[in-house]
């Protein structure tokens, strides 16, 4: 589903997506440009629990907030340190 249509569909919850198609902007970012809805919900709690499912299962999976703009632009930031 194309991001625009997740976006109008639901406009104030927060968004699990999956599948995701990329268009590369530069070497370390990217726009969302459609996926695969895994879950709505209005509680964040609900959500993030549900992202650490998906990526401790191994997928590939990214949530939005409601204030995720129109254009959805996700940048890689590289993290130092030991992640437990």
């Amino acid at each position: 589903m194309k991001w625009l249509d997740i976006k109008t569909q639901y406009p104030h919850q927060f968004i699990l997506l999956g599948n995701l198609v990329e268009q590369r902007l530069s070497p370390s970012r990217s726009q969302i440009m459609e996926g695969e809805v895994l879950q709505v919900s209005d509680d964040p709690k609900a959500i993030w629990e549900a992202y650490r499912k998906f990526k401790q299962a191994g997928r590939e999976v990214l949530f939005a907030l409601p204030s995720t703009p129109l254009e959805f632009i996700v940048e890689d930031i590289p993290v130092k340190g030991v992640l437990r």
